[in-house]
């Protein structure tokens, strides 16, 4: 049995946990309840552009209007089917990305969506070992396992 910890910076803010905190993982309330700023940059990195998405641990990709895409450089490297929310499936072209989140940068999969949404998926969160703390609408450090 583990110990509760605390999270967090501020008292206000903080998170409490009854044990592990998982990378791209939602603590205290629903997914996709709040945004979070980030910034794509080109494989070169001579283009970037800085984005608002929806943290939504409940989507596993990271969704980015295939146009920006495009304008960044960014390659289509394979077609996936996906699972919506409302039950359908569509195909949608990948690729990756360099990603600058929490002043850290990683490569991330994103998915070429359409022009009005961007969705910032569990798998990006995990590449940054961050978790979504819905009740103080931010992300929290998150604990890595082996």
């Amino acid at each position: 049995m583990s110990l509760p910890r605390e999270t967090g910076m501020s008292p206000q803010k903080q998170v409490i946990t009854d044990g592990l905190v998982l990378p791209g993982t939602t603590v205290g309330g629903e997914v996709g309840a709040f945004h979070v700023d980030f910034t794509l940059r080109s494989g070169d990195g001579t283009r970037s552009i800085d984005l608002n998405g929806l943290a939504d641990t409940g989507a596993s990709y990271t969704l980015i209007p295939a146009g920006l895409l495009d304008d960044l450089g960014v390659a289509r490297r394979e077609t996936l089917m996906f699972r919506l929310a409302d039950g359908s499936a569509k195909e949608f072209d990948v690729g990756l990305a360099e990603m600058e989140l929490e002043d850290r940068t990683n490569p991330v999969q994103v998915v070429f969506g359409p022009e009005n949404r961007i969705l910032l998926g569990a798998m990006a969160l995990e590449a940054f070992a961050l978790a979504a703390d819905s009740r103080n609408r931010r992300l929290i450090p998150a604990d890595l396992t082996l």
